[in-house]
Protein backbone atom coordinates (compact mmCIF):
# COMPACT_ATOMS: atom_id res chain seq x y z
CA UNK A 1 0.00 0.00 0.00
CA UNK A 2 1.34 3.20 -0.78
CA UNK A 3 1.57 5.99 1.77
CA UNK A 4 -0.66 9.26 0.63
CA UNK A 5 -3.14 11.78 2.47
CA UNK A 6 -6.32 9.12 1.34
CA UNK A 7 -4.93 5.87 2.80
CA UNK A 8 -3.66 7.01 5.91
CA UNK A 9 -6.83 9.42 6.57
CA UNK A 10 -8.38 5.46 6.25
CA UNK A 11 -6.07 3.90 8.80
CA UNK A 12 -6.64 6.71 10.88
CA UNK A 13 -10.54 6.12 10.35
CA UNK A 14 -10.57 2.29 11.12
CA UNK A 15 -8.15 2.69 14.30
CA UNK A 16 -8.46 5.55 16.00
CA UNK A 17 -11.05 8.30 17.69
CA UNK A 18 -10.79 11.45 18.57
CA UNK A 19 -12.32 14.52 19.74
CA UNK A 20 -13.31 17.61 18.20
CA UNK A 21 -9.78 19.49 17.58
CA UNK A 22 -7.51 17.24 19.46
CA UNK A 23 -4.20 17.96 20.88
CA UNK A 24 -2.16 15.00 19.50
CA UNK A 25 1.96 14.27 20.34
CA UNK A 26 4.25 12.75 17.81
CA UNK A 27 7.97 11.15 18.62
CA UNK A 28 10.09 11.99 16.48
CA UNK A 29 13.69 10.47 16.66
CA UNK A 30 14.56 12.33 13.14
CA UNK A 31 15.04 9.27 11.13
CA UNK A 32 12.72 8.50 8.17
CA UNK A 33 9.60 6.81 10.22
CA UNK A 34 8.85 9.44 12.80
CA UNK A 35 9.74 12.10 9.95
CA UNK A 36 7.20 10.83 7.21
CA UNK A 37 4.68 10.53 10.36
CA UNK A 38 4.95 13.94 11.61
CA UNK A 39 4.58 15.48 7.91
CA UNK A 40 1.40 13.54 7.78
CA UNK A 41 -0.15 14.18 10.81
CA UNK A 42 0.46 17.57 10.07
CA UNK A 43 -1.70 17.85 7.18
CA UNK A 44 -4.26 15.96 9.26
CA UNK A 45 -4.36 17.66 12.31
CA UNK A 46 -4.70 20.93 9.94
CA UNK A 47 -8.20 19.29 8.61
CA UNK A 48 -9.36 18.50 12.36
CA UNK A 49 -8.09 22.19 13.48
CA UNK A 50 -6.60 20.39 16.42
CA UNK A 51 -2.96 21.05 17.44
CA UNK A 52 0.53 18.82 16.45
CA UNK A 53 3.21 18.70 19.18
CA UNK A 54 6.42 16.83 17.67
CA UNK A 55 8.64 15.50 21.00
CA UNK A 56 12.18 15.26 20.15
CA UNK A 57 14.11 13.29 22.50
CA UNK A 58 17.88 13.90 22.93
CA UNK A 59 18.54 10.44 24.54
CA UNK A 60 22.27 10.91 25.17
CA UNK A 61 23.54 7.62 24.61
CA UNK A 62 25.31 8.49 21.24
CA UNK A 63 27.84 11.36 21.68
CA UNK A 64 25.82 13.08 18.40
CA UNK A 65 22.52 13.03 19.46
CA UNK A 66 22.20 16.56 20.80
CA UNK A 67 23.15 17.72 17.45
CA UNK A 68 21.23 15.65 15.69
CA UNK A 69 18.34 16.80 18.07
CA UNK A 70 19.20 20.28 17.25
CA UNK A 71 18.93 19.44 13.41
CA UNK A 72 15.56 17.84 13.77
CA UNK A 73 13.89 20.98 15.91
CA UNK A 74 15.60 23.30 12.84
CA UNK A 75 14.14 20.85 10.42
CA UNK A 76 10.63 21.10 11.90
CA UNK A 77 11.16 24.64 12.60
CA UNK A 78 11.62 25.23 8.88
CA UNK A 79 8.24 23.73 7.99
CA UNK A 80 6.57 25.61 10.65
CA UNK A 81 5.75 22.57 12.90
CA UNK A 82 5.21 22.75 16.65
CA UNK A 83 7.93 21.08 18.60
CA UNK A 84 10.25 20.88 21.64
CA UNK A 85 13.55 18.85 22.46
CA UNK A 86 13.35 17.09 26.30
CA UNK A 87 16.15 15.95 27.36
CA UNK A 88 17.01 12.79 29.17
CA UNK A 89 18.67 13.36 32.64
CA UNK A 90 22.17 12.12 32.66
CA UNK A 91 21.67 9.55 35.92
CA UNK A 92 19.65 7.55 33.86
CA UNK A 93 21.38 6.85 30.77
CA UNK A 94 23.29 3.92 30.89
CA UNK A 95 26.45 3.86 28.45
CA UNK A 96 25.82 2.57 24.80
CA UNK A 97 22.23 0.38 26.16
CA UNK A 98 19.91 1.40 23.16
CA UNK A 99 17.10 -0.87 25.55
CA UNK A 100 17.73 1.48 28.53
CA UNK A 101 17.14 4.94 25.28
CA UNK A 102 14.63 3.15 24.09
CA UNK A 103 12.78 2.74 27.75
CA UNK A 104 14.04 6.48 28.65
CA UNK A 105 12.53 7.94 25.40
CA UNK A 106 9.35 6.18 25.77
CA UNK A 107 9.18 7.32 29.73
CA UNK A 108 9.98 10.37 28.92
CA UNK A 109 6.86 11.19 26.39
CA UNK A 110 4.55 9.21 28.30
CA UNK A 111 5.37 11.90 31.37
CA UNK A 112 5.18 14.79 29.40
CA UNK A 113 1.48 13.38 27.87
CA UNK A 114 0.02 12.84 31.76
CA UNK A 115 1.67 16.30 32.76
CA UNK A 116 -0.05 18.07 29.82
CA UNK A 117 -3.12 16.45 29.87
CA UNK A 118 -2.71 15.17 26.37
CA UNK A 119 -4.23 11.63 25.92
CA UNK A 120 -2.80 11.17 21.97
CA UNK A 121 0.51 9.60 20.93
CA UNK A 122 1.64 9.16 17.97
CA UNK A 123 4.60 7.09 17.28
CA UNK A 124 6.43 5.57 13.88
CA UNK A 125 6.29 1.90 14.23
CA UNK A 126 6.15 0.46 10.88
CA UNK A 127 5.08 -3.45 9.62
CA UNK A 128 8.71 -4.10 9.44
CA UNK A 129 9.24 -3.24 13.07
CA UNK A 130 6.47 -5.19 13.96
CA UNK A 131 7.96 -8.30 11.79
CA UNK A 132 11.09 -7.85 14.07
CA UNK A 133 9.68 -7.80 16.91
CA UNK A 134 7.05 -10.73 16.27
CA UNK A 135 10.48 -13.13 15.09
CA UNK A 136 12.57 -11.62 18.52
CA UNK A 137 9.42 -12.87 20.72
CA UNK A 138 9.46 -15.98 19.02
CA UNK A 139 12.94 -16.46 19.34
CA UNK A 140 12.96 -15.72 23.13
CA UNK A 141 10.15 -18.65 23.37
CA UNK A 142 7.47 -16.30 24.02
CA UNK A 143 3.81 -17.65 24.05
CA UNK A 144 0.94 -16.74 21.92
CA UNK A 145 -0.08 -13.58 23.74
CA UNK A 146 3.43 -12.57 24.22
CA UNK A 147 3.53 -12.77 20.12
CA UNK A 148 0.50 -10.50 19.73
CA UNK A 149 2.81 -7.54 18.91
CA UNK A 150 2.35 -4.15 18.66
CA UNK A 151 -1.24 -2.90 18.25
CA UNK A 152 -2.39 0.37 16.16
CA UNK A 153 -4.25 1.22 19.33
CA UNK A 154 -3.13 0.90 23.04
CA UNK A 155 -3.79 2.55 26.39
CA UNK A 156 -0.52 2.90 28.40
CA UNK A 157 -0.68 4.69 31.48
CA UNK A 158 -3.55 6.16 30.54
CA UNK A 159 -2.36 7.69 27.44
CA UNK A 160 -3.75 6.36 23.97
CA UNK A 161 -0.68 5.06 21.75
CA UNK A 162 -1.42 5.18 18.46
CA UNK A 163 0.46 3.50 15.49
CA UNK A 164 -0.97 4.42 12.00
CA UNK A 165 2.20 3.12 10.04
CA UNK A 166 2.05 -0.58 10.95
CA UNK A 167 -0.16 -1.06 7.44
CA UNK A 168 2.76 0.34 5.51
CA UNK A 169 6.53 -1.02 5.31
CA UNK A 170 9.30 0.63 5.77
CA UNK A 171 10.59 1.08 1.75
CA UNK A 172 7.00 2.85 1.31
CA UNK A 173 8.16 5.15 4.16
CA UNK A 174 11.43 5.83 2.24
CA UNK A 175 9.76 6.37 -1.07
CA UNK A 176 7.09 8.76 0.36
CA UNK A 177 10.31 10.84 2.18
CA UNK A 178 11.83 10.47 -1.41
CA UNK A 179 8.48 12.16 -2.89
CA UNK A 180 8.44 15.38 -0.83
CA UNK A 181 12.20 15.92 -0.20
CA UNK A 182 11.74 15.12 3.44
CA UNK A 183 15.40 15.06 5.61
CA UNK A 184 16.38 12.70 7.97
CA UNK A 185 19.16 11.26 9.99
CA UNK A 186 20.16 7.85 10.12
CA UNK A 187 18.88 6.71 13.73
Amino acid sequence: MTINSYNFNKSLNNYFLYEKKPHIVVGVSGGPDSIALTFILDKWIGKTKGKLTALIIDHRIRKDSYFESLETKNFLDRHNINNKILTVSRKRVLKGQMKQARDNRFDIIINYCKKNKIFHLFLGHHFDDNIETFLLRKIAGSNFEGLNCMQYVSIYKNIQIIRPLLSFSKKEIFDFNKKFNLEYISD
